[in-house]
């Protein structure tokens, strides 16, 4: 089978949307993972004074940010 540099071209940049439709996927929920556990840290009387929880929750916003920020700078339209 002979395929033209156009076709491959084509086959290759199909298969990039495919992965980054992916990694859209795993950012938003791990966001929404990181949401839910700082909703459940303020609202439940069990875990609201336990600092430790509400620091690792705000690490984890931060990180999610810089992974924001690494996508957008590498992979541009990725979202």
């Amino acid at each position: 089978m002979n395929i033209t540099k156009s076709e491959l071209k084509e086959i290759i940049r199909e298969e990039l949307l495919k992965e980054q439709y992916s990694i859209r996927n795993v950012y938003y929920s791990i966001g929404d993972a990181i949401e839910n556990l700082l909703w459940i840290v303020k609202r439940n009387a069990q875990y609201e004074k336990d600092r430790k929880l509400k620091d690792f929750g705000n690490k984890f916003l931060k990180m999610h940010d810089m992974l924001k920020k690494h996508l957008d700078k590498t992979y541009g339209n990725w979202d």
